[in-house]
């Protein structure tokens, strides 16, 4: 991307909201956000968005950022993918894809991985997170696109050495872990209807699409949401603060079965049950 141009990104997606505005630090990029709220991400709202005219008031578009799957737990279909790079080819601006959680979209899918990077440039994907390596995210793209990033990232003093065992615990992420994502998925899914089943918990389980559960409570507004965090902490149960929205957020994966779900489950009924 060329320093004093823009990028397209969803508002909520992790890049904007978790990376410490590393676009315009390390890139030199300016970040061009669109908040599509509850709305799936789509080329309409994006192409009032893209600059390709030579104007010196305003910087070029120069990429497009997709996440898929979000990291509020949607997922984004083909046919969305597929018309999204479509009109992106027409103002010829590439497409980068943080794919963080890659295959449990492609589980959820019910696809493989590439017949979703195969409609953008570039993606990076992670090994940990659902594949449970315990550490490595792996950049794709073409050749002259990689050669590029191994300059960059020896630049930003990036290079491993010695990294034989985590490409080791990566191939077993890769080749053995995907097939238990969609009992991760499962699993979920099987949370969010316990927890739809507790009184004044707001949860649609349908919303369920990979391994992440949402929910908040008609109390939460008043509750102090840390007080939550520590109460299941005692209880050998991790959940995520409270969102911007009030929600809470668990995550199922392969060291979670169903009755570690069942005692978290009942350890959120006693939270609520004592307000």
């Amino acid at each position: 991307m060329p320093r004093g141009s823009e990028i397209i990104l969803d508002d909520s997606c992790h890049i904007i909201q978790h990376e410490a505005g590393a676009a315009g630090v390390i890139a030199g990029v300016q970040t061009r956000t669109i908040d599509f709220g509850n709305e799936m991400i789509s080329f309409d709202r994006i192409k009032k968005y893209i600059r390709t005219e030579d104007d010196m008031h305003q910087p070029k578009t120069s990429l497009i950022c997709l996440e898929n799957a979000h990291s509020n737990g949607k997922v984004i279909p083909l046919s969305v993918m597929e018309n999204i790079r479509r009109g992106a080819d027409r103002y010829h601006v590439p497409i980068h894809l943080d794919g963080a959680r890659l295959f449990n979209a492609a589980t959820a899918l019910h696809v493989q991985a590439k017949d979703i990077t195969q409609y953008v440039d570039s993606v990076m994907f992670c090994l940990s997170k659902g594949l449970c390596s315990p550490v490595g995210s792996i950049l794709a793209g073409t050749h002259k696109f990689i050669d590029e990033a191994r300059r960059k990232r020896k630049i930003m003093g990036g290079a491993l050495r010695q990294s034989g065992v985590l490409a080791a615990a990566g191939l077993v992420a890769l080749k053995d872990m995907r097939r238990y994502l969609e009992t991760d998925h499962e699993n979920a899914q099987f949370m969010a209807e316990k927890l739809a089943e507790i009184p004044g918990i707001i949860i649609n389980p349908e919303d369920v699409q990979i391994n992440m559960v949402f929910f908040n409570h008609e109390q939460n507004e008043t509750i102090n949401s840390e007080a939550f965090v520590e109460f299941m902490k005692d209880r050998n149960v991790l959940v995520n603060n409270s969102d911007a929205d009030n929600n809470f957020r668990l995550v199922t994966h392969y060291w979670v079965d169903r009755e570690h779900i069942l005692t978290a489950v009942k350890a959120i009924k006693e939270f609520y049950a004592q307000e």
